[in-house]
């Protein structure tokens, strides 16, 4: 089975500021109801990252790329709007937040974004992509996902 790599887009920038996350950190990236891999960011600053060889969805990382810290945050900075001095503050005022961090923004959003499937989670969390998907559209939109059959749910699968 050959891998598909996704390319970032790169006509934005993306900024390189490091941001708090807690350590030791274990994050799991999904794509809708397909686990991909799970990212452990150790206290050493060290990332390990082990994928789910059984699928063919690409993966935003190649799975024999050694990750640095800086690559995680890239990870994460990658899936949450960004600090814009027009967009940020309202958007972090709709999250409950008060400061610009793409961490504590994808534990409220999960890194959803209306442009694919792919979304992340802390491994000690529960929820399944119809629950990010409802707590997302709640937060941003103030209503529950359409149902399935659902132009969403079709351009998702």
């Amino acid at each position: 089975m050959s891998r598909r790599i996704i390319k970032a887009r790169t006509y934005f920038p993306i900024s390189s500021e490091p941001f708090e996350i807690p350590l030791p950190l274990k994050m799991e990236l999904h794509h809708a109801n397909t686990l991909l891999c799970i990212y452990t960011v150790k206290t050493d600053l060290t990332v390990d990252y082990s994928y789910n060889a059984n699928t063919d969805i690409p993966m935003p990382t190649p799975p024999e790329k050694y990750l640095t810290i800086s690559d995680f945050y890239y990870i994460l900075r990658s899936r949450v709007f960004q600090e814009d001095p027009f967009i940020a503050p309202v958007e972090l005022k709709r999250l409950g937040l008060t400061e610009y961090n793409p961490y504590e923004i994808i534990l409220k959003t999960y890194g959803i974004m209306p442009s694919d499937a792919y979304w992340l989670k802390r491994s000690d969390d529960s929820s399944g992509f119809d629950d990010a998907i409802a707590k997302y559209n709640k937060i941003m939109f103030g209503v529950q996902p359409p149902g399935p059959g659902s132009e969403i749910e079709d351009f998702l699968q």
